[in-house]
């Protein structure tokens, strides 16, 4: 099937690249973001990217000045920045937090447990790729779009009489950024194309050159001692026309058409970025037509992996901008095309960041113009690099999620000093931001974030999810002992707190408490509840996994076993919710941002419907929050739509999602508002993953030895287990509302593809289980409780009929599911 839309794919690239120049007509392509006007700010921009190289499009008319970008490009090299004081400090300061000493502890951190310098590694740009038009600023029937089938961008005008159309691609298979520049008339594509560090000062740009009569050429150092150099390269090919150079400038007059090819290097990769720029720019022989269609097959073989409907959209929606659609949903209107071209843009963003041989996306994926960007653009990692990560498993990615495992690499090669020089201690840590060396140092100096030392676990989830669905033992067997290590940390980090076992220092990221005088607020703890929960998950997953590879660490696996039993509990608080701290703390800020104390829930699986004691107190948690303006911002509101779903709440679902896509994305881009940031990639990434959440669960499990009268639920940890397939858990009566809608090709752990077709009421029409690895999951429709009768029974053709239905599948077979 993926073979066949890639073929179709090709057949319809020649036909595209050749056609005559003519209005793209975007209100009737569903899968385009369109405006018909440029970008008047940055975030307006289409961002176009191939993992490492990525551009930001404003689509100007007569002028395009568009921010380049190449992953690597960091502000200096790897840095050292442990405090030399935070061992000798830290019984002194473990024992003021637990005597509650709160406020001296926090002062004390400040001083010895803060890294020297206090932060990190930041993003950069590149700079600037120039193009000016030949002709007026005039421009009617202007038109501009993104195209997330393809991933293309285009810009379409019309000039004193002549029609003209820009496409822009950033191409994986050639490794290059490109632009066609095209008119309806004969000898009319004229143009210049200059590179610049910026618009402002001559800041770090050491040499600006032609090349021959073809090619510029840019470079320098980023910031710091230690920079990282760079070069950037641009080429331009005509048909017809002349192409010359003058200065540093490139030039084309009166071209039939023409080409821009853009590339860059820096010396995180090549020990020489400016030979490696001309050399590639040189090496370009194939036609822009060939390198398009290599591009979009390449594309549409993780594009065109998962489909999604919610019905059809009214003709008032399709004929309107993005950005009117976009302000309707804010009112309220379900819009059922908006909301299936959202998903898909998550999915157009992850592909055009997330390669082989890339770096994970940061805080803004790769897409930054400033020299220094909110947050540094680093890997933020008390949430947002990890919701990056969410849409890549269930909607079908998993081979694009080699950047984390690299970076998770560097990170535990890093926190292994980190954790001797801090803690004494074995093993490895990371504190609440990395970069792309690995830094695992605390990060700046701030009371309610810095003093968290809990990112390691978090990131083992990830590669223990990633087992879960593709059931690669091999993967699991690689990275067995970075696994193993990040427990070994905490086995000599964790401290007596009244009869448990806690971190000691931490945080409930980035949340507050007040202290019993209701006046004095902190942040520092012991044992805050999702540090809990991420040691309950990771103690139990290697149990697991020792006994799935064979590992023979017998001893070891007791002691974490033992030291599991040892964590808090989850422990409900005064007003009925989750308790987020080791103690019953009145928090500062009811309606936070961070959804830190139901990790257990979304992306944990601790906290589920077979403990309503539990999964009640989050519920309380999630509305209380939501109640007091918690989802203010893009992630925070994509990871409520998640816990939303979890709990079965299926109209906060849609409120959260309302919010994320009508309130908190920008009209003309759909990107992810993130002020004071130009943008924060991780909402769009988590809105696409919480879109998949409402429609599949897949993170439950019943005993493999359960009756069919009495299925017992288990957790992480147990070895026995038969994973459990929820179609529909809480889908929203205001996504039915346009019809029949459906997915297909989701992931579900247990390696299987699921579609799911559902009816304009909300009703199972049908579902397709492909088992890619065979073995036995249960399937069921909705959320009744494991265990519980009375739900809607589900049946497949020689399987019989249940609740909840146990099929014994077979690799390659496809299993049809129907409600009885």
């Amino acid at each position: 099937m993926l073979d066949l839309a890639a073929l179709l794919f090709l057949s319809l690239v020649s036909l595209v690249v050749s056609q005559s120049v003519e209005a793209p007509n975007s209100a009737s392509i569903p899968s385009r973001i369109w405006s018909n006007s440029a970008a008047v700010f940055w975030n307006d921009s289409h961002l176009i990217g191939n993992g490492r190289l990525g551009a930001a499009i404003g689509g100007g008319a007569a002028s395009d000045v568009f921010a380049v970008n190449e992953d690597s490009f960091w502000s200096g090299g790897k840095l050292s920045r442990v405090n030399p004081d935070a061992l000798p400090y830290m019984p002194e300061l473990q024992s003021l937090i637990k005597q509650g000493r709160t406020p001296e502890a926090g002062t004390l951190a400040g001083y010895s447990y803060a890294a020297t310098p206090v932060s990190a590694r930041h993003y950069e740009p590149l700079g600037d790729l120039e193009l000016y038009m030949n002709h007026s600023a005039d421009a009617s029937n202007y038109e501009r779009y993104l195209d997330v089938n393809d991933a293309t961008a285009g810009v379409y005008y019309v000039n004193d009489g002549t029609a003209y159309f820009r496409e822009y691609l950033a191409s994986n298979p050639g490794d290059v950024i490109a632009v066609r520049i095209a008119a309806n008339q004969t000898g009319k594509v004229s143009f210049r194309v200059h590179l610049r560090k910026g618009q402002s000062l001559n800041r770090w740009e050491d040499y600006s050159k032609k090349v021959g009569s073809d090619t510029v050429i840019i470079g320098g150092e980023s910031e710091g001692v230690t920079g990282i150099s760079f070069a950037s390269g641009a080429r331009v090919v005509a048909s017809g026309g002349k192409v010359y150079t003058i200065g540093d400038t490139i030039l084309c007059d009166n071209a039939n058409e023409a080409w821009i090819y853009f590339t860059s290097w820096t010396s995180y990769r090549k020990s020489n970025p400016q030979s490696a720029v001309l050399t590639d720019l040189a090496g370009i022989k194939q036609s822009y037509s060939s390198i398009r269609a290599a591009h979009g097959a390449d594309y549409q073989k993780y594009a065109g992996r998962v489909t999604l409907s919610f019905g059809n959209a009214s003709s008032t929606q399709t004929q309107m901008t993005t950005a009117e659609r976009l302000a309707e949903v804010a009112k309220g209107f379900f819009d059922p095309g908006l909301t299936a071209l959202y998903f898909q843009f998550g999915r157009y963003l992850f592909i055009s960041t997330s390669r082989v041989g890339t770096l994970p996306p940061n805080l803004q994926g790769i897409w930054n113009e400033d020299l220094d960007p909110e947050w540094g653009s680093k890997y933020t990692v008390n949430i947002n690099l990890e919701m990056n990560y969410w849409p890549s498993l269930i909607t079908n990615m998993a081979d694009l999620t080699s950047p984390l495992w690299d970076l998770f690499e560097k990170v535990a090669a890093d926190g292994a000093n980190t954790a001797k020089k801090m803690y004494g201690s074995s093993g490895w840590v990371c504190h609440h931001n990395t970069d792309a060396w690995g830094d695992t140092a605390p990060q700046d100096n701030y009371i309610s974030s810095t003093w968290w030392p809990s990112a390691g676990p978090w990131f083992m989830s990830h590669m223990i999810e990633y087992y879960r669905f593709t059931g690669d033992v091999s993967f699991l067997k690689k990275y067995y002992s970075t696994i193993k290590n990040a427990a070994e940390f905490y086995v000599g980090f964790l401290t007596d707190y009244n009869g448990w076992k806690v971190t000691n220092p931490t945080i409930s990221p980035e949340n507050e408490y007040y202290l019993p005088d209701n006046v004095t607020t902190a942040a520092i703890t012991a044992g805050s509840t999702i540090d809990n929960s991420l040691l309950w998950e990771l103690f139990g997953s290697l149990n697991e996994i020792e006994h799935i590879i064979g590992a023979s660490d017998s001893s070891f696996i007791s002691e974490i076993t033992k030291l599991r039993t040892q964590l808090p509990p989850l422990r409900v608080n005064s007003w009925g919710g989750i308790m987020e701290w080791i103690e019953d703390y009145k928090e500062q800020d009811p309606g936070h941002r961070h959804w830190s104390p139901l990790w257990g829930v979304y992306p944990g699986s601790q906290i589920t419907s077979t403990n309503s004691t539990t999964f009640d107190a989050a519920r309380g948690t999630l509305i209380r929050r939501i109640t007091n303006g918690g989802g203010d911002t893009g992630w925070s509101a994509a990871w409520g739509t998640s816990l939303s779903s979890r709990l079965f709440e299926p109209s906060y679902a849609n409120l959260l999602l309302t919010r994320l896509i009508g309130n908190l994305t920008y009209g003309n881009s759909l990107l992810d508002s993130g002020p004071p940031a130009a943008f924060q990639i991780d909402g769009n990434f988590g809105g696409t993953a919480a879109i998949a959440e409402v429609l599949l669960h897949s993170h439950e499990n019943i005993a493999s030895n359960s009756k069919s009268n009495n299925l017992v639920p288990v957790l992480t940890g147990n070895l026995d287990k038969v994973p459990l397939i929820r179609l529909l858990p809480a889908l929203p009566s205001q996504w039915v509302t346009a019809g029949d809608g459906y997915v297909t090709g989701l992931r579900a752990r247990g390696g299987f593809e699921v579609d799911i077709y559902w009816d304009g009421k909300g009703t199972l029409k049908s579902a397709n289980v492909i088992s890619m690895l065979g073995g036995p999951v249960y399937v069921t429709v909705g959320n009744t409780t494991i265990g519980h009768s009375g739900g809607p029974q589900v049946s497949v053709s020689g399987s019989g009929k249940a609740t909840f239905l146990k099929l014994n599948t077979t690799k390659g077979k496809a299993y049809k599911i129907t409600l009885v």
